[in-house]
Order: C-alpha cells, then sequence, then structure tokens
C-alpha cells in the first residue's frame, strides 16, 4: 500500500464523517428534551462540542482507519444513518444523550489478532491523548467538556463486549487491555 493512501478520503467518507460530526454536536449542544430553542447560547454550545466531541469522534475513527491502512486492510468510515435517527428520537422524547454514529469498516482478506488489537486499540489511545491536549490547554467552556467526553469515550470504548475496541483488545493482550481500561474504568466511576 502506498503511505500516501492513508490520507485519502473518497467522497461518502467525507460525507459520512461530516453528517456524523454535525449530528453529534446538535445532540450534546442540546440539555433536555424536546425540540432546542436556536439562540446564541445553543449556537456557542454547538459550536464548542463540534470542536470537543467532534475531534474526539473523528480522531478516534481516523485512528483506526490508519492503523488498519498501515496493515494493508481497506477501511473507510461509514455513517450509521439508523443509529443518528435513533440518537435524534431519544433526545427528543426523554432526553437521553447516546449515539452510534457508525463505524470504520475493515477489510483484508486476513488480520492477525495482534493486528485487530492494534487498530482497536488505536482509537481510545486517541481519545486519552486528546483528553490531556484539553486539559493542557485550560480554556473555559472547551476544556473541561473536551477532557471530559473524551476520557468517557476511551472509557466506554474499551468496555469487553463485542462490537467494541474493548473486546478486540482483550482477545489480542489481556495485560494491555488491563492497563488500558482500567484506569479509564475507575475514572468514569469517580474511583480515579
Amino acid at each position: 500500500m502506498n503511505y500516501m493512501d492513508i490520507f485519502k478520503f473518497s467522497p461518502e467518507e467525507i460525507k459520512d464523517l461530516t453528517i456524523s460530526t454535525f449530528a453529534i454536536a446538535l445532540i450534546f449542544a442540546w440539555y433536555g428534551r424536546g425540540i432546542p430553542h436556536i439562540d446564541s447560547w445553543f449556537i456557542l454550545q454547538f459550536l464548542i462540542a463540534s470542536f470537543t466531541v467532534g475531534s474526539g469522534f473523528i480522531l478516534h475513527e481516523l485512528a483506526h482507519r490508519t492503523v488498519a491502512r498501515h496493515f494493508g486492510a481497506w477501511s473507510e468510515f461509514r455513517a450509521w444513518y439508523e443509529g443518528l435517527v435513533i440518537a435524534l428520537v431519544l433526545k427528543i422524547i426523554m432526553g437521553a444523550t447516546f449515539i452510534a454514529p457508525g463505524a470504520v469498516y475493515i477489510y483484508k482478506d486476513y488480520l492477525t489478532t495482534e493486528e485487530n488489537g492494534l487498530i482497536s486499540i488505536a482509537g481510545p489511545l486517541t481519545n486519552v491523548a486528546l483528553a490531556f491536549v484539553f486539559y493542557i490547554l485550560n480554556i473555559p467552556l472547551i476544556s473541561s467538556l473536551g477532557f471530559h467526553v473524551n476520557l468517557f469515550l476511551a472509557a466506554f470504548n474499551m468496555i469487553p463486549i463485542y462490537p467494541l475496541d474493548g473486546n478486540k483488545v482483550l482477545n489480542w493482550n489481556p495485560l494491555i487491555w488491563g492497563v488500558v481500561a482500567i484506569p479509564l474504568f475507575l475514572w468514569a466511576l469517580g474511583i480515579f
């Protein structure tokens, strides 16, 4: 595979990343249930969510994609439009924030357990790194959300249940799974 292929995006992938990021930012900017009131505060929240949550989502997915391409696999992000609709309906009816925007689809004749584990851990580790970048930036309204959302994304994705990343990492290397996942779970539970 040509090294520059790692940085190529298809028009469909760009469309799916854009729509998913827009939907995620909308849901995170929207407090409560019902239809949001669009005012200057909502627009500010939307812009902050686009930057913090959007960057965490996009970089997480691109990390999977880049490592998969490094191993010679075809990989592209595809939105799960049904999941985005479910997320919007849950927000309107219950005020719940649950998002399943899509995934990086990977194809190779054969991926080893190690390759699959490395592809899978790339996303959560990217979120951990991004969380600390937001923490160091110390920008009001942005840093706290960016820190917490990215650590939450990393912790959620390290749950060892298929199809989440944690399942594939645990199958590859239980020690690495534990070193990454346990501190994230303790943080998410407020213990660490």
